[in-house]
């Protein structure tokens, strides 16, 4: 009605003189609204998003009921998300995102920071917006190339997994102790505090951790179940599934990895057998505290504190209901986490063990190979068996250089800005202590088939002008001192070892990481720009990910693999 759409016009008038150079500010109208004369019933709101847009909105006055935003003037317009929604393919990849920190300061009345539905809300939009960009991109190539265009690609799905209000509960008794014995001078600085650094020291005392991890798996497997009802032909058409966990979510990510791999490595009649009226035990990394009874671990622990997963009360019982496509860490305290658990060393020696495989298999075959010429040699001849043995001494055999520890997923990034004050790098922690190897510098993230900006070559060149001079040792004798040193302790011999053998047949292995899975790195730097201040930059690092356009386009390359053209 006309009397309707000038009251709506006058508060639009408004709103545009209140947010002018020379007006007040949006604030001074943020809380004004307009009734409706033809529809009592109804009332017009300015209302604001996280990121700060604003829209006018026709909104019930009771508490029931839909709201509508208003459109100035009468021209079509499309609705936002629809071409995404008609032109992309259905639903083939679901990712979930664990949050970290911080939720429950983003979460309080007044903070105008995105929470964690919000920001997943603008990633799924932006990432469906990138892959209709590349869809048209590539149809247009196609067509001056006069080959069949590209069918559109399957839409991914992003959904969110909150755990904070878990532990920040008004309810809980810890949350109310924490407020009276807060003290009343600086409340933002301590609201911070008691809502940030709180999540990262409950989540570091077994209880909250397994309250956190079992609301995280609780979550997993309604949601997936959820979707299988809603998507009844994502798993006949190929659909996978996918983690990424932001921050402290990224070491939630990796203790729940922690505890599939427990529950899939470890037979379940072994468990329920000599575990079932535990109150904790050890499952290879995962790490529980002694049973009531103070009975000793079942033998197939990994013993004292060299867990890389959860420090936990008692098993848990469910799991995740999928093994990830790929996993991705964001901005990700992971290396400290695993560092303070003992993590190294439990790595360390997995690849000491897997060395040592190696050596033992060396010696043996070169004990073979000088039994079979010294036979030969009493024939005046030398055998075809002899020539092959030697051959598998010379050709076959690669001693590892990095720790064989996986985790059950596909493939594993750490990605990290790089001035991110929260990040740390994992691919340190599964190289040997001993080893005189240098840790490489991290992989940049770049779209499929683009290189690194001229910028960040150029100083990666200058990095690596700078360190010229040191030299690399690439020498495997520290690996066989060490296992020598360890046998001669343990008072252990192995008949194999009497046999001497040139190590010069023993070649070093590739610098890859088995926990990458189909990727031979873990770790991943965002690009740095133009011209960017280290200390600056550190303030927003860690909240920037999800906007970061080249991990948008990294997250499509990883789960479009190839975009095949249309049948005729």
């Amino acid at each position: 009605p006309r009397e309707d759409a000038e009251v709506v016009e006058s508060f639009y008038q408004n709103v545009v003189n209140a947010t002018s150079s020379l007006g007040k500010g949006v604030d001074s109208i943020m809380n004004h609204e307009r009734d409706l004369p033809s529809d009592p019933s109804n009332k017009v709101i300015l209302s604001r998003s996280g990121s700060g847009i604003l829209s006018m909105k026709k909104k019930p006055k009771s508490w029931f009921g839909t709201a509508y935003d208003l459109q100035r003037g009468y021209s079509e317009y499309t609705i936002d998300g629809e071409e995404e929604e008609t032109t992309l393919g259905p639903v083939r990849h679901l990712i979930f995102v664990i949050h970290g920190i911080g939720q429950a300061f983003i979460n309080r009345e007044g903070v105008k920071i995105q929470n964690l539905v919000e920001e997943i809300d603008s990633t799924r939009k932006a990432i469906q917006k990138l892959q209709i960009v590349r869809w048209k991109k590539a149809c247009e190539k196609a067509r001056k190339a006069g080959e069949p265009e590209p069918v559109a690609p399957n839409r991914i799905e992003i959904l969110p997994i909150e755990w904070w209000d878990k532990i920040h509960s008004s309810s809980s008794s810890l949350v109310g102790s924490l407020k009276r014995s807060t003290l009343p001078n600086i409340p933002g600085l301590r609201a911070i505090a008691n809502d940030v650094v709180f999540d990262v020291l409950t989540y570091m005392t077994p209880t909250f951790c397994e309250i956190v991890l079992e609301c995280v798996t609780e979550q997993l497997n309604t949601i997936y179940h959820h979707f299988h009802n809603v998507h009844p032909d994502f798993r006949n058409g190929g659909g996978k599934y996918s983690l990424i966990g932001h921050s402290l979510g990224s070491v939630i990510v990796w203790d729940l990895l922690s505890i599939l791999k427990d529950r899939t490595e470890v037979p379940k009649q072994k468990i329920s057998k000599e575990c079932k009226n535990l109150r904790t035990s050890s499952f290879h990394g995962i790490y529980l505290l002694n049973d009531r009874e103070g009975r000793e671990k079942v033998q197939y622990t990994t013993g004292g504190m060299k867990a890389w997963g959860p420090s936990l009360p008692q098993m848990m019982v469910k799991k995740i209901p999928f093994a990830p496509e790929f996993t991705i860490f964001l901005g990700s305290p992971l290396g400290m986490f695993l560092t303070l658990r003992g993590a190294h060393s439990e790595f360390d020696e997995m690849l000491q063990n897997s060395v040592f495989r190696i050596y033992k298999k060396a010696a043996y075959l070169a004990a073979k190979e000088a039994s079979l010429i010294e036979k030969n040699d009493d024939k005046k001849k030398k055998t075809k068996e002899g020539r092959k043995i030697g051959n598998s001494v010379e050709l076959a055999l690669e001693v590892p250089i990095t720790s064989p520890f996986t985790l059950p997923s596909e493939s594993v990034y750490n990605i990290f800005h790089p001035y991110d004050p929260v990040a740390y790098r994992i691919e340190p922690l599964l190289l040997s202590k001993s080893s005189k190897t240098e840790v490489p510098p991290a992989m940049y993230v770049t779209r499929r088939g683009e290189k690194v900006r001229l910028h960040v070559q150029a100083k990666r060149f200058g990095d690596d002008f700078v360190k010229t001079w040191q030299t690399q040792s690439t020498s495997i004798n520290n690996f066989f001192s060490n296992i020598t040193t360890r046998q001669n302790k343990d008072g252990k011999t192995d008949n194999t070892t009497n046999h001497s053998f040139s190590t010069e047949n023993l070649k070093q292995g590739p610098l890859e990481f088995p926990l990458g899975g189909r990727s031979s790195r873990i770790d991943y730097c965002l690009q740095p720009g133009v011209i960017e201040n280290e200390y600056l930059s550190a303030v927003t690092a860690h909240s920037s990910y999800f906007i970061n356009h080249d991990l948008l386009h990294f997250i499509i390359d990883l789960t479009d693999s190839s975009i095949s053209p249309k049948k005729p």
